[in-house]
Parts: structure tokens; C-alpha cells; sequence
């Protein structure tokens, strides 16, 4: 499950998973562009991204989130 939420000293919307939930895994911003949100995953390979909305920058954050989150769990095949 993710969590999210708002440092009151930023402003900044911080994600957060249940496995570790006092570490943040991602991010959502205002960017300086206006009408903008930067997202940021920090799991494994880090990703990133700006969208219109703060809607759509969340959601793209989330699945970000869901696919690193699962690749971490998958188990790694022998080589």
C-alpha cells in the first residue's frame, strides 16, 4: 500500500510504502514551470517525470512506485 504525506515545511508530498514507512520512495512538486508537478520515484533505477495535473503526476508516481516495488519483491533467476 502507499502513503503520502505533505511536509508541512516544503510543501512537498511525500510517498511512502508499508514495508518501510518512514522512508520516502517518491515525491510530488509544484514546478516552477506554472501549472506543473515534477514527480520523483527513488526506488532501484530512480524516475521522474512532470505533468499538467497534480492528479496525473500522482498516478504516475504511484505506478512507478508499484512496478519498482514489485520488481524488487520478484525473485532474481541464477545465473
Amino acid at each position: 500500500m502507499i502513503s503520502s504525506r505533505i511536509c508541512p515545511h516544503t510543501g512537498i508530498a511525500n510517498y511512502f510504502i508499508t514495508s518501510d514507512p518512514l522512508l520516502a520512495v517518491g515525491s510530488v512538486t509544484e514546478s516552477t514551470t506554472p501549472s506543473h508537478f515534477d514527480w520523483r520515484c527513488y526506488l532501484d533505477d530512480p524516475v521522474a517525470g512532470t505533468a499538467p495535473d497534480i492528479r496525473i503526476a500522482e498516478n504516475a508516481l504511484r505506478r512507478a512506485i508499484t512496478l519498482r516495488h514489485q520488481a524488487q519483491q520478484a525473485p532474481h533467476p541464477h545465473k
